[in-house]
This record gives C-alpha cells, structure tokens and sequence, in this order.
C-alpha cells in the first residue's frame, strides 16, 4: 500500500491518486510524483526478494577427555577458565580448591600447571560443548546428587580478580589411617609431582582411597629413597630404544643393577652434583631423596638420572659398538631419531645439543 503523503497528485501505473489517498501496489508499479510525465522522475517499484539464509553447522569432533575436570576428574560442570594459563575446571571444584588455597597461602596455583592463578571466570562456550557432549553421550551425566553438591560449592558467579591476601597459618590436617600418620600439606605443597589429580591432595584432606583412580593408592605415593626400580622406563633417552638399550648394556657390563645405578645418582642428585634445569618435575631445587612421588613421577626422575649417568660414562666403558659413535648435533632435543630408525641407531643422542636453542 502506498499513501500520496504530498498536497498535489500523483500518478500510480497512469492513476490520478489524490492527496491522503492510499493505492495498493505490487512490484513493478511505476510512480511519477506529479500529476503528469513531464517535468518529474519516473520511479519503479521492486520487490526485493529476501536473501536466502543458508546456515551451517560446523561439527567438531572433540576427545571427552579433554572436557574433563583436572580435579574431579568428571566431565565439566559449569565449567571456568582460569587465566593466565587458560585451563578448565568445574565451578564448584575450583571453588574449593580456592577456598582452600587462599587458607594456606597468598597466592592461588592453577591446579593444572601450578601457575600462578591471577583470573578465573565463567566459559559459556565450553559450557554449550559440555551440553553436546552429554546430549551425544547421556553416559557422561553426573548423579543429581553430585551436581548438587558441586553447585553448593560453587563461588564464582561472575569475573573474578584474583589478588594475594594475607598470609595465614598453614593448618595441620588429618589423614586416613593409610598413612600411618603422615602429614601431608596439599594442595600448594613441594612435591614434585606435576599432575592436575593428586593422591596426596586428597589424602591431606581426610579423604579415604578411591580405588578406581590409580593415582589415589597411597601405595602408588611414597619417597624417592623407598621405591625400588628394575626397568628403564621407556621415556628413558627421550624414548629412543638404541640408547636405552645401550645404558641397560653399558649397566650390565659394569656388573652392576639398574637399582645400584639409580640409588647412587639419587644420592648425586641429593648433593646437588646435578644440573636440574632440565628436570621435569615441580619444585625441581627442593626435592630430596625424602620427597614423596608417584609412580609416573618417579619414572620421569629416572629418566632424568639416567641421562646423567650415560652423560658422564667415559666412551671406553660403553659397549663396543656404541663408543665410536659421533655425537648428534641436536643431542636430547633431535627430532629426527623418532621417525629415522638408522639415525636413532648411528649416531649418540645422550648428549647436549650443539644446535639450536635449547639449554
């Protein structure tokens, strides 16, 4: 409909439409804004037809285990970021996690990688995801009761700054009667162990064993100088199989065990006659042959000592057809003796590098 809004006529398709007069038009209708032709434009009306919406939806294909909680070890639930590190966690879990951090200390750690937590907030996008996930796999859902529970401890409810407070005391807690008494002083403690998911944590809070995670067995938790090794690990040498195999050769030749290797290195390693640098564990400078470890820790700290031991092993005891082999350039770092059999094979990768960037 269009209505002759002006004080002279106008002409509509060669209509004569008076002032105020409405007239019904279609597309492709011609309007002249004047009673004749002459002396005026000539418009043309158009339907536009609406542009047609295409929409689609990108998929994404996601590992559920890299939706889960580093604490609770659960899909996400009402799932936060921290920052600067930017990992995952559930509202009510990092919530306590928070709680607890800010008794003991004046810094809060990312339970994930130790950082340093400045941040947390809520994700609303990981939280669309979690509920793909549950719709895709309705498996995955939390009893009502545990969601329940989480939501009661849940704290942030919007951004959070996360700032240092006042130091207070660091309380003694009981434990299981596992641990015969030990005392353990999770979550922001020094051990070197670098998972998200800590027995010891769990065990400091009273908390008894779960023995549907591993890590949970307060067997699986114990000091460096108690545990007992009788294979190389196979991270050992930066999983290369020729050099691990040359170190359990080089060993044997000595007449010794891989124990007696290991136990005199810890006791190296707890002089401080080793560079730790390139340690792989938390706290690296504090740890001691009294620290408490789990079992994949402990494994990465052999690896460790290991390399030491083969670093410092003069040429002339090695096995005879490993000691005329030349050093690689990239050393520990080469990136070739995992995909070339015969690199791996000819040349020493126990070694530091003497290209590239790396310490």
């Amino acid at each position: 409909m269009i209505q002759n809004k002006s004080s002279t006529t106008i002409l509509i398709d060669g209509a004569t439409v008076q002032s105020e007069d409405i007239m019904l038009i279609q597309s492709g209708t011609e309007i002249i804004p004047g009673p004749d032709r002459e002396g005026h434009l000539s418009y043309r009306f158009e339907m536009i037809p609406a542009a047609e919406r295409c929409e689609k939806r990108l998929k994404i294909s996601i590992d559920v285990e890299n939706a889960k909680c580093g604490i609770c070890l659960n899909i996400w639930h009402d799932v936060i970021s921290v920052a600067p590190c930017l990992h995952n966690f559930c509202n009510g879990c990092f919530s306590e996690w928070l709680r607890r951090s800010q008794e003991r200390s004046t810094t809060v750690l990312c339970p994930q990688c130790r950082a340093v937590v400045q941040f947390a907030g809520k994700n609303h996008f990981l939280r669309e995801v979690v509920e793909d996930i549950l719709q895709a796999d309705s498996s995955l859902r939390r009893p009502k009761e545990d969601v329940a529970v989480l939501d009661s401890h849940a704290l942030i409810q919007s951004n959070l700054i996360i700032s240092g407070g006042r130091k207070r005391k660091k309380p003694h807690l009981a434990v299981d009667e596992q641990t015969s008494g030990l005392e353990l002083s999770c979550p922001q403690c020094g051990l070197g162990c670098n998972r998200a998911f800590c027995g010891a944590y769990w065990h400091s809070q009273g908390v008894a064993r779960i023995d549907s995670h591993p890590l949970c067995l307060y067997d699986t938790f114990k000091p460096i100088m108690e545990r007992c090794i009788t294979r190389i690990p196979l991270a050992a040498h930066e999983t290369n199989q020729y050099e691990q195999d040359i170190t359990e050769r080089s060993i044997r030749q000595l007449g010794r065990t891989l124990q007696d290797v290991i136990s005199e290195w810890i006791g190296k390693f707890d002089n401080h006659e080793i560079d730790r640098s390139r340690m792989p564990l938390n706290h690296a400078e504090v740890i001691t042959a009294a620290t408490h470890i789990c079992n994949d820790c402990y494994d990465k700290l052999v690896c460790f000592l290991l390399y030491w031991f083969r670093f410092s092993m003069p040429k002339y005891l090695l096995p005879p057809d490993a000691s005329e082999r030349e050093d690689c350039w990239y050393g520990y770092a080469c990136r070739t003796q995992h995909h070339n059999e015969e690199h791996a094979r000819k040349r020493n990768h126990v070694c530091r590098p003497t290209r590239g960037t790396h310490p």
